[in-house]
């Protein structure tokens, strides 16, 4: 009789899509040898989301976490109807030494043409996300790293003093199945990161968080 004063419990978020991530979400990986052990059938949590500004787009890219504290980087890719989950890990020095060394890798900053690497050997740390090869997709550009989500806002003008500016390299394995993205930011400060190209389906299930 008095149904009308009881308050209404606010309807469930819903999450269908992996580009609808946001902080407090998580996400399963399919469990294929495709992965490294700490990643596949994996549960990960988003922990952050963050914007990469172009001249005529953006990016956004989820940071995760796995429960054992391991980070790893996702962007969402569409291509010709296709798409595609970036799965994306740092590198340090030591590791560019041992994967390429570091006399090949200095190839792609010191040659005017667009360069090509072979990879040299695969720690078992990284194999998954090794290609044999790579080639420079195109000349180095600029973007413009926003410590955000923009998805639902404005984003600043473009060179706005707003971002943090890098110049961007990336090189890509002849199956378009890995690649190796290098940021050089100012002050000479550069960032290595290898990718492992999977299809969108990889990501088994989608948790919504408590909207953090």
């Amino acid at each position: 009789m008095f149904s009308f004063f009881k308050s209404k419990k606010a309807p469930e978020r819903q999450l269908n899509h992996a580009r609808d991530l946001r902080v407090g979400d998580m996400l399963s990986v399919i469990d294929s040898f495709a992965y490294p052990d700490w990643l596949k059938g994996q549960t990960l949590k988003v922990v952050a989301v963050q914007t990469y500004q172009y001249q005529r787009s953006a990016e956004y890219e989820f940071v995760l976490e796995s429960e054992s504290g391991k980070v790893v980087f996702l962007q969402i890719e569409q291509d010709d109807g296709e798409e595609f989950a970036n799965f994306s890990v740092k590198i340090q020095r030591d590791d560019v030494d041992a994967i390429f060394t570091l006399d090949e890798f200095a190839r792609i900053f010191d040659e005017e043409s667009l360069t090509r690497i072979e990879t040299q050997a695969k720690p078992a740390e990284f194999e998954r996300f090794l290609g044999q090869s790579y080639q420079q997709s195109e000349a180095p550009y600029v973007a413009y790293y926003h410590e955000q989500d923009y998805r639902e806002r404005t984003l600043p003008r473009y060179q706005d003093e707003s971002g943090d500016v890098c110049e961007v390299i990336e090189l890509v394995s002849p199956d378009e199945k890995h690649s190796i993205n290098i940021e050089v930011w100012d002050g000479g400060e550069t960032e290595v990161s290898l990718t492992l190209t999977r299809p969108l389906s990889d990501i088994v299930d989608l948790f919504p968080g408590a909207g953090e």
